[in-house]
């Protein structure tokens, strides 16, 4: 099973080498939307990263197996939301920690990083995805309650979350 973002949708950007290119555009569009709302309803994302943030730690404290799918899939949240490019900057600090995560060598491309980014992520199952994104409603929910004029923003994200999900968990997506 492929793990895409789980809570927020700029790290299905980085995913889009790895899916047809018509489910590219559809998460290119997803993305778009997802910025939109960023704007209106940036520390309820920043909230969102720091509750991934915690949920990766657990898991690297629990099983050493699940810490790397988890690193993994945080690795291309960073390498998404600075994005760089390993290609262009391949000594960039994000790029070196998913080389090394995947132990790669220094000349492995950007395709090849994100590629081996989404395999290994595939060791988060849909099964804790869908616990996960309980969780994840649960913080839009208390977001909702706390900033009523950010809700319609957050809700939007929750929806490009579980859309781009949708996209590229299904089979047909993958190109490889």
């Amino acid at each position: 099973m492929i793990l895409v973002t789980l809570a927020l949708a700029l790290p299905i950007l980085s995913l889009q080498h790895a899916l047809s290119p018509k489910d590219a555009e559809e998460i290119n569009k997803l993305g778009k939307v997802f910025q939109e709302s960023n704007k209106i309803a940036h520390d309820g994302i920043v909230l969102l990263e720091k509750v991934m943030d915690q949920l990766r730690d657990y898991e690297c404290r629990r099983n050493q197996e699940d810490c790397a799918a988890w690193n993994a899939y945080r690795l291309g949240d960073a390498l998404t939301e600075s994005k760089a490019n390993c290609d262009e900057t391949p000594e960039n600090e994000v790029c070196k920690k998913a080389r090394d995560l995947l132990r790669m060598a220094d000349n492995g491309s950007h395709k090849e990083i994100l590629g081996g980014l989404v395999d290994l992520a595939e060791g988060v199952t849909k099964d804790e995805l869908k616990y996960v994104n309980n969780l994840m409603d649960a913080v839009v929910d208390y977001i909702c309650y706390k900033e009523p004029g950010k809700c319609t923003a957050m809700r939007v994200v929750s929806d490009v979350m579980r859309q781009g999900e949708d996209i590229v968990l299904s089979p047909q997506s993958r190109k490889i």
